[in-house]
């Protein structure tokens, strides 16, 4: 039997192998994917073999049977013949309007504070600092505490904060005015999408005038037309509780505060250091063509700004979406919550784990990809005969990628 070594005539054959870039390369990431496909297999197998040992069943038949437990909060419908897949699906959206509006009011707010921040009054300045430097070093789950202490001795129902009237704040949650459609939600929601495709085409052409149009239209419609489709619920004090209106729980309210005032801080700060970041000669240039100092700020300054706070503004989203999973501390009922109830229900905790880190995963990555979308939109334009970015370059190089450029020749 012949012995690969150096006095023998496949030496050279495997050396020269050995020693390609192209193949090496490949060669090396197909033994790592290997080595990653023989683990995941081995810890398969060893699951599977504790569940037998321990006799329990592992499926996905489950999601079909009724869970015969409530959610405190939902934003749909939802009872307790309601099937698990279900109940799950309440819990994502529950994750996702918290999530969505915590990171709207955080990116308002700490846009404001970031401003404060550069301001010329000594007072705005010692106020946005104390703002920020007092949220960033408290853990956020004690002031979701904290929050939550201070809304449950907010006055009872019957002596509940009035606002206006129509809004109302007690320690059951905050009453406001619902909208109340003759014929379902379907005819909300088609409005409200013909509203948005006629935000786009505005957008798109500059002329916000159609939908200001629209607005004065749809509200002499289902307002002002005698029997229109839409009609305004205010909500009443009857008896020891409010009717009509909708209400938010006094979980929810808590947690968009907490989350949104500790995100507003790490925002304001991403927002005052894009904006130290934008070169002096811009705002120089826009002085020499005689520009108003708003008008260098909110055309050229702000801009430029922007496209350098978008890529720390993306993290600091996706960490907002995630620190949602502590409302489960104070009973709101989120992704993690509601996964967390059906294992103890059902008993499926391979399963579930896997669907919550799904539906997790599926979230963050559809935000980290939008935000990257909008980073390139925004992004400054190269030339075409520019060279590529040292991270483009990188990433080619590590699939194993040959630049397309033309190499330059000697002459």
């Amino acid at each position: 039997m012949r012995t690969i070594g150096r006095g023998t005539s496949l030496w050279p054959v495997v050396r020269n192998l050995w020693f390609h870039r192209q193949l090496r390369r490949y060669l090396i990431q197909g033994l790592f994917l290997g080595a990653l496909a023989l683990f995941l297999a081995i810890a398969v197998a060893n699951v599977h073999g504790n569940l037998v040992r321990q006799g329990m069943t592992y499926g996905w038949d489950f999601l079909s049977r009724p869970t015969g437990w409530k959610l405190s909060t939902s934003v749909l419908e939802q009872g307790l013949r309601d099937p698990y897949w279900w109940t799950i699906l309440m819990g994502v959206l529950n994750t996702l309007v918290l999530g969505l509006i915590c990171i709207a009011l955080a990116s308002v707010l700490g846009c404001a504070i970031g401003l404060m921040r550069l301001s010329a009054s000594v007072m705005l300045r010692s106020v946005s600092t104390v703002y920020v430097d007092l949220l960033r070093n408290i853990p956020v789950i004690m002031q979701i505490f904290f929050w939550y202490e201070v809304c449950k001795h907010a006055p009872a129902e019957r002596q509940a904060l009035s606002l206006g009237g129509a809004f109302f704040l007690s320690n059951r949650g905050f009453y406001l005015p619902a909208i109340e459609t003759q014929l379902g939600y379907g005819v909300l929601f088609a409005g409200l999408a013909l509203f948005a495709l006629t935000v786009f085409y505005a957008v798109r052409r500059g002329k916000w005038v159609y939908p200001l149009l629209f607005i004065v239209v749809s509200a002499a419609l289902c307002f002002v037309w005698p029997g229109g489709l839409i009609r305004l619920q205010v909500p009443m004090l009857q008896g020891f509780g409010f009717r009509g209106g909708y209400r938010v729980p006094i979980e929810f309210l808590v947690l968009m505060v907490a989350i949104s005032i500790y995100s507003s801080a790490y925002i304001a700060e991403i927002i005052r250091g894009a904006l130290l970041a934008v070169d002096k000669g811009q705002t120089e240039a826009g002085h020499a063509l005689g520009l108003g100092r708003a008008t260098i700020f909110w055309r050229i300054r702000f801009p430029l700004a922007m496209r350098n706070a978008l890529p720390p503004l993306s993290n600091q989203y996706l960490i907002t979406m995630k620190v949602t999973s502590l409302g489960a501390a104070i009973g709101y009922a989120d992704l993690f919550s509601v996964t967390s109830s059906s294992i103890n229900h059902a008993g499926q905790t391979i399963e579930l784990l896997a669907i919550m880190m799904g539906a997790y995963l599926a979230i963050n990555y559809v935000m980290a990809s939008l935000m990257g979308l909008l980073n390139d939109r925004l992004a400054l334009k190269r030339n075409a005969s520019s060279p590529r970015s040292d991270a483009t370059q990188a990433r080619r190089s590590w699939f194993g990628l040959r630049s397309s450029r033309p190499k330059l020749q000697s002459p």
